[in-house]
């Protein structure tokens, strides 16, 4: 498992600002960070850090009551959650930098379209429904949006706004850049 954390953190384009920073992520059931250039698993993290992130958890108030509200109620399944929904994958920008969260702007550690907590408890932009996601997808297998709107039953027009405002989600200037970060990230 650890050579696979390595190769994806020696070929992602990590930032300088890595060796300032720490980036968390969640992969296989488990969790990673990068830290002062080091791949380890969070529970091999250096105390002050792990203490740091415990931190920042212990006063994400607002993270606490969706969880208790989904029915996790010990204090290990909510951390786990929280830093599966809350932090996500592997990306090019440190999670923690200066003791502060910095949330991804798409969380793709998460594959459960459905999820009650999705856009509620994951990083800012990643409420991608399922639609969304297989929009992305018959973009990505080279469809026209026409033909994309004909597979899955939509207007021409309602293809269009939802190809807008998922270009809006993942800051592109086009649709080729949008598919080429939602490749990057994931999906």
């Amino acid at each position: 498992m650890s050579v696979n954390v390595m190769k994806i953190s020696a070929s992602a384009k990590l930032p300088a600002g890595i060796v300032e920073g720490t980036e968390a992520f969640w992969i296989s059931g488990e969790k990673w960070l990068i830290h002062e250039g080091s791949t380890m698993k969070f529970t091999e993290a250096p105390a002050k850090v792990q203490n740091m992130i415990v931190e920042i958890f212990r006063n994400d108030d607002q993270a606490r009551k969706i969880l208790k509200k989904e029915g996790l109620v010990k204090f290990s399944e909510q951390f786990d959650a929280w830093y599966k929904c809350r932090i996500g994958a592997l990306d090019n920008t440190p999670d923690f930098l200066n003791g502060k969260l910095n949330v991804d702007a798409y969380n793709s550690a998460c594959t459960d379209m459905e999820c009650p907590m999705r856009g509620q408890l994951c990083s800012v932009s990643a409420g991608l429904r399922n639609y969304e996601v297989q929009t992305i997808k018959l973009l990505q297998q080279g469809y026209s949006v026409k033909k994309a709107a004909n597979k899955l039953s939509l207007s021409h027009a309602g293809m269009k706004s939802r190809v807008e405002l998922l270009k809006q989600k993942f800051d592109a200037a086009n649709m080729a850049e949008m598919i080429t970060r939602a490749t990057a990230l994931g999906i």
